[in-house]
């Protein structure tokens, strides 16, 4: 008989029962599926049944036959509609109008012929998360659906399908200011975004927004619709361990149809900003956001071939920062306005160089250019093509240097120029009716440079002021000349990708083959310190020896390219293939009961390795003595790469339905999942071989810099007499793979006996197969165990208290003591295994009827990992953990995790005037706050990093205080304690180490809406429609509400400084200063509420 709970309708009976449901059925896809059941009034399968499906905006036509089980499928359909469906047999026909289809699913149409039937009002298939994920039989992993009218009447203001994504209940916003998203605590780099069957991904992974430029490359109003991919255990998915957002484009249709939009915002439309030293709230900084837009669409032949186009302009001025100099109306950093000028009077008067202002300049916008334009042919009714074009034109202003302790002036500031292209050509093809094909081919393109404000040397001035209330304790730095990481840097990568995938439908069984294949081609040219790098202790000779006054820096560093050689034979120049095989069958056993399984096998290809370092493979030899440097090399060999580490991953999903009164399912899989590593991570031991270029450097862990060395020449950099050039070498540990990732799910959904409400339980799991984490190789030998048992690395100055200053620095002192000065940083890349998440996630949902829907979900959440991989170079992701011991491979809470979230969107319409839609979409949020992790000011082991060591709070006795003047007093060990007794995550911690990432920032929560209201447009059938978006609109009610204060980045908060060990106790030597306190985050106007006006005229 039918199963009622199978077409999922309670007491369906009728002639056409209709199961509006869909579930995840193909990879990053582009279309959409219809299937079914036809049954006879007996309830036999209907076979030989012929279903016609049309899509009545295009006149695209598809057929279908019902097998002996009365199943019929039809793929590669457009996404949306509505469609039109007609099933006839033996002269019995019926038709469902107003059937619409969702991107990547399969929505179920059944039907009962035979019986006198009564005509279903249509029902449409709106997307939402509630339609979109439940009571399908193909629905088994996590996903979620986002349609165009979802986009419509959910508030935006950065326009991107991230401000759509977190409609999932497990994604959170982590970093609003950096668009960033994050899966259950994993990193942002591991997700992937795809739009057309094109990864527009920021694949070489320099960018948080996990996009190739900072604003979406193809504009939100090209979008047609958009899934959210947590779990889905199909095949064909590949290429992230994360989340995959993928979207698909409008296409043209029999009509003419296009708009023309204008978006518009200034700081009239945002809130007051927050000084977070003094507490008091200043105007919001002059700014002006526009952007102008227009779509347009229609035949070029009636039936057949369709355009669509596209095109966007976005221009953003911004013009003041969101830290100042002490007494300014910014966040306070702990340098005084006298103290910068001054800096700047000495760099032309003594140097002659003009370092710029700290003021920013009026007229500096971010601009971002798109255009597109969109073919689709219906070349017969059994094969369909698309062709896609795109193009982003991006200029970025970047204001490098600024931080709760760092500001800088405008010689230190770029603008970055992009560029990004993508093509993508597309088959669908029925070659029968039980076999169907789709080809996918598609090119992309992206270019990256940098136009520098000045052609220095980078400069940073140390500044030790005492510390107001509210400051830092500690060194404040003022930075200047051209920033360090943007003297010789240059991006050009080019993809070539292609699919191709069939689909066999054999009885019950649904075969799917296929492969995939990509092609990254890669030149990165990122040299650090080619024009020098100085660090001076303070202004003028006065006030110590390393003045920048005299010249005699207190580090340096140059990188120069090797005799014969220049800086272009240090680029990255390389590229990788990957081949993805994969095979899978869906078994529909019976009416209750589906089942998934398949393989997939991908296969990484790289053809060229980077330059053997004979010195670096050679074994290592040991320093003789307690402080004997290293000699030798390290025994890896820096030419290894990923090249034929295959993974073969098994995937397994099911779906069962239940018989009984409302629609009950349970549902899950299991699979393993190969993601893509960030290509920057692949390119360092291309850029770093030790062989193109070399290392000039003193002071840190080099030799002490003994002279006035500094030179305002970028090509003309110092040889310090005495000092060996080092090479700094980057390597892969010869078992690394491409990142790997267990992920399992098991949910159950039930149909609630009022308003349709559906409750959803489900439980995400996660375990990681293959990790990164970095050891550094050159360290040398631990010159001590400390009495917390962790590594010390100092020289005996490093460990005498004598040889130790008030603000943290150290005289003559030496870190990696025992390091071998052949070489700088040479950092290895290893895998691990470590690292586990779980996610509970708890939701009420109510569907789209009466024009009003809802959700409500809570999102528990656990996550651990080795390394949170926050950087693009080695050592930035060595040096970014916080650690106890430098090399450990220890798993902690990620940095990443978002613990506890409640989430609520709310979407209401009414038709006050006519067919004119008013409409409100309301989103809330609450979660707690990142985590971070308690450190020392400075450097605390002689690893040569600062802030990076976790705190070691002692038992009283263990530990020995200094003031300012270098005097054990009771004052010191007062404020000490009453800072451990203030804070239990550090009083639960006395007599040991503070864990990584054990603190919690304050809760977030937010409200965003959007109002909109359609009028009459001049002429019949058009219309405007008039929105206005207001994010954190509580903080528009009460200024205190809605504010996020964070730890700043890396996530580590401080108030003691390193000052030696004792050599009578062995004890530590503390110094005591002021706690770091939480920043307000403003930078994007993140903390207080902003409004966007839209106004869009549709013809």
């Amino acid at each position: 008989m039918t199963n009622r709970n199978r077409v999922r309708l309670s007491q369906l009976s009728l002639g056409l029962a209709i199961a509006l449901a869909a579930a995840p059925a193909f990879a990053q896809n582009t279309t959409s599926a219809v299937g079914g059941r036809i049954v006879g009034s007996d309830s036999q399968p209907v076979a030989g049944a012929q279903v016609t499906i049309v899509h009545a905006p295009s006149g695209t036509v598809s057929n279908a036959t019902t097998g002996v089980d009365g199943r019929y499928s039809a793929r590669g359909l457009r996404v949306g509609g509505p469609y039109t469906i007609t099933i006839v047999k033996d002269g019995v026909s019926e038709t469902r109008e107003g059937v619409y289809l969702q991107l990547a699913e399969t929505t179920a149409v059944d039907a009962t012929l035979g019986e006198d039937t009564t005509t279903l009002a249509a029902v449409e298939v709106t997307g939402t998360a509630v339609l979109s994920e439940v009571f399908s039989a193909e629905s088994m992993g996590a996903t979620t659906s986002i349609n165009r009218e979802q986009i419509d009447a959910y508030a935006s203001i950065n326009r991107n399908l991230q401000d759509y994504a977190r409609l999932d209940p497990r994604l959170s916003q982590t970093d609003k200011e950096r668009g960033e998203i994050s899966l259950g605590g994993q990193n942002s780099r591991f997700n992937s975004i795809t739009i057309d069957g094109v990864n527009t991904s920021d694949t070489f992974g320099l960018e948080a927004n996990n996009l190739p430029t900072a604003k979406q490359p193809i504009s939100i109003d090209t979008i047609e619709s958009v899934q959210v991919n947590v779990s889905n255990y199909d095949v064909t998915q590949t290429g992230y361990t994360g989340a995959n957002i993928n979207a698909v484009t409008k296409s043209g249709t029999n009509e003419f149809k296009g708009s023309v939009s204008y978006v518009y915002r200034d700081d009239n439309f945002a809130g007051d900003r927050l000084n977070t030293t003094t507490g008091d709230f200043f105007d919001s900084p002059a700014f002006e956001e526009t952007t102008m837009g227009f779509t347009f669409g229609g035949p070029l032949i009636k039936d057949r071939l369709f355009f669509f186009a596209a095109y966007e302009e976005f221009s953003s001025s911004r013009n003041a920062p969101e830290f100042g100099p002490i007494g300014s109306q910014f966040t306070n950093v702990n340098i005084t306005q006298p103290q910068i000028d001054r800096a700047i009077a000495l760099a032309q008067s003594r140097y002659g160089m003009d370092v710029g202002t700290p003021a920013f300049p009026e007229g500096n916008e971010l601009t971002v250019n798109d255009a597109l334009i969109k073919l689709d042919w219906n070349i017969t009714d059994s094969q369909r093509f698309s062709l896609r074009y795109n193009k982003t034109e991006q200029s970025e202003p970047i204001y490098y240097g600024f931080g709760i302790r760092n500001l800088s002036l405008s010689s230190h500031w770029t603008t970055q120029e992009k560029l990004f292209e993508s093509v993508v050509g597309q088959l669908f093809s029925d070659w029968t009716e039980n076999f169907s094909t789709e080809l996918k081919v598609a090119r992309r393109d992206y270019d990256s440079v940098f136009n520098n404000n000045s052609r220095l040397p980078s400069i940073a001035i140390q500044f030790n002021n005492p510390a107001a209330p509210g400051l830092p304790t500690g060194i404040s730095t003022l930075l200047f000349g051209t920033e360090r990481s943007r003297q010789f840097n240059q991006l050009n990568t080019e993809t070539t990708s292609a699919y191709l995938a069939g689909n066999l439908f054999v009885g019950d069984h649904e075969l799917k083959f296929g492969f995939d294949y990509d092609d990254n081609s890669i030149f990165n040219a990122f040299l650090q310190d080619t024009n020098g790098n100085y660090t001076f202790s303070c202004l003028e000779t006065i006030t110590c020896v390393n003045s920048f006054e005299s010249g005699r820096p207190f580090t340096y560093a140059s990188q120069q390219p090797r005799a014969g050689l220049s800086l272009v034979d240090g680029a990255a120049q390389w590229s990788n293939q990957n081949v993805g095989l994969f095979v899978q069958d869906t078994w529909s056993v019976n009416y209750n009961l589906t089942l998934m399984g398949g393989l997939r096998l991908d296969t990484p290809n790289i053809d060229e390795s980077p330059r053997y370092n004979a010195a670096a493979n050679a074994a290592a030899i040991a320093g003789v003595g307690p402080f004997g440097r290293q000699t030798g090399g390290f025994g890896f060999d820096n030419s290894v790469t990923i090249d034929g580490k295959d993974l073969l991953q098994p995937r397994f999903g099911f779906n069962y339905t239940f018989d009984s009164e409302r629609p009950t399912q349970l549902r899950g899989g299991f699979g393993l999942f190969q993601g893509a590593a960030a290509n920057v991570w692949l390119s360092n031991p291309y850029s770093n071989t030790g062989l193109a270029t070399q290392i000039f450097a003193c002071g840190g862990s080099s030799p002490a810099c003994t002279a006035p060395i500094f030179s305002a020449n970028p090509d003309g950099q110092p040889q310090p007499i005495g000092t060996q050039p080092a090479a700094n070498v980057d390597l892969i540990d010869p078992n690394l793979e491409q990142p790997a990732i267990w992920k399992a799910n098991l949910a159950f959904e039930h149909e609630l006996p009022f308003w349709g409400l559906v409750a959803s339980a489900e439980l995400l799991l996660t375990k990681t197969e293959t990790g990164i984490y970095y050891e550094h190789l050159n360290l040398g030998e631990a010159t001590r165990i400390g009495p917390d048992g962790r590594e010390l690395y100092w020289d005996a100055n490093g460990l005498n208290p004598a040889r130790w200053n008030a603000n943290g620095s150290g005289t003559s002192v030496r870190s990696r003591a025992r390091s071998n000065l052949a070489f700088g940083n040479v950092l290895i890349a290893k895998p691990s295994d470590k690292g586990t998440g779980e996610m509970l996630t708890l939701a009420l949902s109510k569907p789209m009827v009466n024009d009003w829907s809802w959700t409500l979900a809570y999102t528990y959440a656990d996550a651990t990992d080795v390394s949170p991989l926050t950087s693009s170079t080695s050592n930035s992701q060595w040096n970014g953990r916080m650690i106890f011991n430098p090399n450990e491979e220890v798993e902690a809470t990620s940095n990443y995790l978002v613990k506890d979230r409640f989430t609520g969107a709310l979407q209401w319409r009414k038709f006050f005037f006519g067919g004119y839609k008013t409409e409100i979409g309301m989103f809330y949020e609450g979660r707690k706050g990142k985590p971070y992790s308690w450190t020392y000011i400075n450097d605390f082991n002689g690893d040569g990093i600062s802030g990076n060591d976790l705190m070691y709070i002692p038992n009283p006795g263990q530990v020995t205080f200094r003031d300012n003047n270098g005097n054990g007093t009771a004052d010191e060990a007062a404020a000490f304690w009453a800072i451990i007794n203030a804070n239990p995550e550090l009083r639960g911690n006395v007599g040991g180490v503070v864990a990584r990432n054990n603190s919690y920032n304050p809760w977030i929560n937010s409200f965003d809406v959007r109002i909109s209201q359609d009028l009459p447009g001049f002429f019949e059938g058009n219309k405007t429609v008039i929105s206005l978006d207001i994010l954190n609109i509580g903080n528009l009610i009460n200024k205190d509400w809605g504010q996020i204060d964070e730890i700043g980045f890396p996530s580590n908060r401080s108030f003691v400084n390193y000052a030696g060990v004792d050599p009578v106790t062995g004890n530590y030597v503390y110094n005591v200063g002021n706690v770091e306190r939480a920043v307000n985050r403003q930078r994007s106007g993140e903390s207080s509420w902003a409004a966007q006006f839209t106004i869009r005229y549709e013809f």
